[in-house]
């Protein structure tokens, strides 16, 4: 946390710096040399993770970015969703819904090195279910004016199902190697049985 405060820090620091010094020498050039030494001295001593950690702060700042992006969008399918009328349909809206945070839960705890591709990759559907959603309430309010709206709504029933499955069996993907762990400690809960004697 200290190291968010490295930048406001070091800028604070060369300002006052520049300002000192110019009242003092009435000149420019020593103030902006002395500002700049100042601001990355005071930069640096702030910000004290190795370059490294930087690195892997970096990445997962990104990362929760993307997941807050997509996040922000299933909000809007969330809303959304209250409108379809069809019940599998809603159903399945609402089944993705509750699938999504968990999924990027469950990454973050159990493979955190992947949580910006899943958040992208996820984050892409849900653009994508976010405009079909759009257009399916749209063919729902207006049927008339679509060519075969019962079909077209039917597509969407199917295609929001497949969605579904889709969280559904990522969530599990992600439980198998959390699966493999459960099994080994469970063999090793209980020592061996004892041989009995007689």
């Amino acid at each position: 946390m200290r190291h968010k405060l490295a930048a406001p820090a070091g800028l604070a620091t060369g300002a006052l710096v520049f300002v000192g010094v110019l009242l003092a020498t009435r000149s420019v050039l020593w103030p902006a040399l002395l500002a700049v030494t100042a601001a990355i001295g005071v930069y640096l001593m702030v910000d004290d993770r190795s370059p490294a950690r930087a690195a892997g702060d970096s990445y997962l700042d990104e990362a929760n970015a993307k997941v807050a992006e997509a996040l922000r969008t299933l909000r809007d399918v969330r809303r959304l969703s209250r409108e379809v009328q069809a019940p599998a349909a809603r159903a399945s809206l609402e089944t993705a819904c509750r699938h999504v945070p968990d999924l990027f839960d469950r990454v973050r705890s159990t493979s955190p090195n992947t949580l910006y591709s899943t958040a992208s990759q996820i984050g892409a559907h849900l653009v994508s279910l976010d405009g079909a959603v759009r257009r399916y309430l749209d063919i729902q309010g207006s049927p008339l004016l679509y060519r075969d709206a019962d079909a077209l709504l039917t597509s969407g029933d199917q295609a929001f199902q497949r969605f579904a499955d889709f969280t559904l069996d990522s969530v599990r993907l992600v439980n198998q190697g959390d699966i493999g762990q459960y099994v080994a400690n469970l063999d090793t809960v209980a020592p061996p049985r004892m041989p009995e004697v007689t």
